[in-house]
């Protein structure tokens, strides 16, 4: 038996992210993975590569993540920003949910 693939698209995850705060949480993070230690470190954007959180997200996106690692939560506030924020990224997020991202790439972001 096969289990049939199943393909995100931008406007599912969209609909997605408007709706459940614990899917806005998810793709903050899956776009932090996407940053580059140093990046990740320095709450900034160094590299252009097209993945990631753009330079002038970097700060506030890695601040929410680092936020919720350190506390298991946002305030309303904050979901109200990251969700925000993590609209911008349904490209991104689609790739990473469709798998479209090449694996050596993100293992050289290390």
């Amino acid at each position: 038996m096969s289990i049939k693939r199943v393909d995100w698209t931008q406007d599912e995850i969209k609909e997605m992210l408007k709706q459940n705060d614990r899917a806005v949480i998810k793709a903050l993070i899956a776009i932090w993975k996407y940053q580059t230690v140093a990046e990740q470190g320095c709450s900034e954007s160094h590299e252009h590569n097209n993945v990631g959180f753009t330079g002038i997200d970097a700060e506030i996106c890695t601040s929410l993540v680092n936020f919720y690692n350190d506390r298991g939560f946002l305030t309303p506030k904050q979901m109200t920003i990251a969700r925000k924020k993590s609209l911008k990224y349904t490209r991104q997020l689609k790739a990473i949910a469709n798998k479209e991202y090449d694996t050596q790439m993100f293992i050289n972001k290390l």
